[in-house]
């Protein structure tokens, strides 16, 4: 008995294309279907990220301070080497003493309106700038000692599907969706009747609903007034 089923790259395309009726139960897609479904099921797979946040895909990234920097590039190339972060969920600060303290996760807007911004002092707040390649976490107040670890939950991209046999980074769970969600983006590529192709984007709509909703933590949510900028 098992409970980790999973789908390579060609059997998501294989079920995509036997829902269009493409091909025939143990039919081959030829090299050019690979290739054209592959495309367009990285394509989906990168619409698919901006829904919420999936449980998955949120990690902790800790960005060590450094005294008098309130910059620091996230990616490939910056100064924390990782896959570049979506967005910022939530953040916190570790003192050297091992003492954590939440950090408020703020807009580009509330950053600008920062007056000064190298004030020197103990980080409070986060603003994260996705951008390209590398994104930008810009700190304030300005970090005035080395020790302390600023740690983000971040959503990390999903992973691209290159190879035949690559499995989709999705929880087994997600494998239906993206069977049909599939089928949908390719429907008025294959010539698909308007009635059928209908039918399946509600399908595949209501599939990946149900999905994005499941796959969101469950808590509770309370309010507090804002006084930071209050006279």
């Amino acid at each position: 008995m098992t409970t980790s089923y999973q789908q390579s790259r060609d059997s998501v395309i294989n079920g995509a294309l036997r829902v269009l009726g493409v091909i025939g139960a143990g039919d081959t897609p030829t090299p050019q279907d690979y290739q054209n479904c592959s495309e367009a099921l990285n394509l989906y797979i990168k619409q698919l990220q901006t829904k919420g946040l999936p449980l998955w895909l949120v990690e902790d990234l800790p960005v060590p301070m450094v005294a008098g920097q309130y910059t620091y590039t996230l990616g490939p190339t910056g100064d924390v080497i990782c896959d570049r972060p979506l967005r910022v969920v939530m953040a916190f600060i570790r003192s050297p003493q091992g003492n954590d303290t939440t950090l408020q996760v703020i807009s580009r807007q509330e950053y600008m309106q920062q007056g000064y911004k190298p004030s020197s002092g103990t980080p409070n707040q986060v603003y994260y700038d996705p951008q390209l390649g590398n994104g930008v976490l810009y700190v304030f107040n300005n970090p005035n000692a080395a020790g302390w670890t600023i740690h983000l939950q971040v959503q990390q991209p999903i992973s691209d599907i290159l190879t035949p046999t690559s499995i989709p980074q999705f929880p087994s769970e997600w494998f239906n969706t993206l069977k049909f969600g599939l089928a949908d983006q390719l429907a008025l590529e294959y010539g698909v009747p308007a009635q059928v192709r209908a039918e399946l984007a509600q399908r595949a709509a209501k599939y990946e609903e149900v999905m994005t909703d499941w796959s969101q933590e469950e808590a509770s949510t309370s309010f507090s007034p804002d006084f930071r900028f209050r006279n």
